[in-house]
């Protein structure tokens, strides 16, 4: 839907056809809603996890963020980057840091209303130069320094204790869902785990 909406003015038949598509998912998937799961462990219950993931693209790169709480999503954006990404490294990155920024937004409302999560936040990756470049075991190329405020601000949080970057392969990573279209089986296998229909599988 993401993508379609920029066909809004200059849209054809491909357009069309992909719309009537995405129309007939929604009404044979109408019954589907989040399902949040109270049967958890104590460590599990009311906690904040992210996953950031992104694609690059030109002229700007498609990223997607989620969040997730008691194994549902609480937030999910999917949506083109307001920069220009020159490396899959910055493009990652640039999701990370808006990521970092959704969740503690979502920890402050917590603490406002006595959940106060009691450890860093994980935000999985799948990019394991744009974790270690945000952890600062790694100085940034000539590629990514123009990332330099975005990642000091990652970096900030992360001394701050209020996120941690951990990796996680593609093949598990939720917010591959957003990113690109995918295999009907991946989708439904990550719509489910996003949903709470089915456990998620990537463990923190």
């Amino acid at each position: 839907m993401s993508v379609l909406s920029r066909h809004r003015t200059k849209w054809g038949l491909d357009h069309f056809k992909v719309l009537i598509k995405a129309l007939e998912y929604g009404f044979a998937t109408r019954h589907l809603g989040l399902r949040y799961n109270g049967n958890l462990s104590e460590a599990e219950v009311n906690v904040l996890v992210g996953f950031a993931d992104s694609a690059l693209t030109v002229p700007r790169s498609q990223g997607c963020r989620t969040v997730i709480m008691n194994r549902a999503a609480i937030s999910l954006t999917s949506k083109k980057h307001t920069t220009t990404d020159d490396s899959t490294t910055a493009a990652e990155l640039t999701e990370c840091h808006l990521c970092a920024c959704d969740v503690a937004g979502f920890r402050e409302l917590m603490k406002e209303i006595g959940l106060e999560q009691k450890g860093p936040t994980v935000i999985f990756q799948d990019n394991q130069a744009a974790i270690q470049i945000a952890m600062n075991r790694g100085s940034l190329s000539k590629k990514t320094r123009a990332m330099e405020i975005r990642v000091f601000s990652i970096r900030n949080k992360i001394e701050d204790m209020k996120v941690v970057p951990i990796y996680l392969e593609t093949k598990l990573m939720l917010a591959d869902i957003g990113t690109k279209a995918l295999e009907p089986a991946q989708f439904v296998s990550l719509r489910d785990q996003l949903c709470g229909y089915a456990p998620i599988q990537a463990k923190w």
